[in-house]
């Protein structure tokens, strides 16, 4: 129950930031949106895990667990489907220079969107997780 409402928080706060900060995805409402948002997708990632797992294992192997993001991708767009005040839609990145790295301005579809930002929020998930077990 712990590890459920922890990851509940985490994804609320995930939703958050990607909704503020990366674009493409747009929640209507206020904080209980984002909170049942969460909770779906939480939810729809742990009903989906176990059955993405078995079916992408020979992919998840030749990436080196680099598709495992999958399961947020289903769960993302499950959670879409189910609850319309979360969506996800093409959006345009504005580019990025950073210490001499430079991204050029690139338009995103709704698939490579979706794609995106579920790996931001699995990444994420798992870099919090990480920083903040024990």
């Amino acid at each position: 129950m712990k590890t459920l409402l922890k990851n509940i928080l985490i994804n609320t706060l995930l939703l958050y930031l990607i909704s503020a900060y990366v674009g493409g995805i747009s929640i209507r409402g206020g904080l209980d949106t984002y909170i049942i948002s969460a909770s779906i997708l939480t939810f729809m990632t742990l009903f989906l895990e176990p059955i993405v797992k078995i079916l992408t294992i020979p992919f998840t192997l030749l990436t080196l667990g680099l598709f495992s993001f999958l399961t947020t991708l289903l769960a993302l767009f499950a959670t879409s489907l189910i609850y319309k005040p979360l969506t996800v839609g093409s959006f345009t990145f504005n580019g990025l220079t950073f210490l001499g790295l430079n991204i050029e301005k690139i338009f995103l579809s709704t698939l490579l969107s979706f794609i995106v930002i579920s790996a931001t929020i699995y990444f994420l998930n798992r870099f919090i997780n990480w920083l903040f077990r024990g």
